[in-house]
């Protein structure tokens, strides 16, 4: 009589764990596009492509590793002022998330190599909870993304000049 409770409570402590281990790589992997970016040397589609590598690493059955993956325009719909990419699971014919970029010091900047020193930006991460999910909770719950939300500020160099000739002595 309690085996279907305590199944019930087993299957749902699973589940929460397994969205909790799936957000904290999505954290981890938020911070590295971020700190990736932050340099202002590798455009978004880069970025992309390496949390992508380092999402398959870290969760390879959540995010398609060995499988032929595109970066997409986005299928979500982006905060204003933001550009992004989808990455698409052309074998399974699925998203695997998508990556935003939203410059809040300059608006109109839309990639990261557009960034000047110390802009404040974010890089957010999201995933269909279909994806990352062992049940069918979701259904239950309304859920259907996982998202993560980065603030950083740019490390771009300032200019610097070289004097072409020496001083005087």
């Amino acid at each position: 009589m309690c085996l279907p409770l305590l199944l019930t409570l087993l299957a749902g402590l699973w589940e929460v764990g397994r969205i909790t281990q799936v957000t904290q790589v999505m954290w981890n992997a938020g911070r590295e596009a971020a700190r990736d970016a932050s340099m202002g040397q590798d455009n978004l589609s880069t970025v992309a492509t390496n949390l992508l590598s380092y999402l398959q690493a870290a969760e390879p059955t959540a995010f398609g590793q060995g499988h032929t993956t595109n970066m997409i325009s986005s299928v979500i719909t982006l905060p204003a002022n933001a550009s992004g990419y989808t990455c698409w699971d052309t074998t399974a014919n699925r998203e695997l998330f998508t990556v935003t970029f939203t410059d809040l010091t300059n608006t109109n900047v839309t990639d990261p190599t557009g960034m000047q020193q110390l802009d404040r930006y974010t890089i957010s991460v999201s995933a269909p909870y279909s994806s990352v999910s062992w049940s069918p909770m979701a259904q239950i719950t309304g859920t259907t993304r996982l998202s993560i939300t980065v603030t950083w500020a740019s490390m771009v160099d300032s200019p610097f000049t070289f004097p072409t000739s020496l001083p005087a002595q």
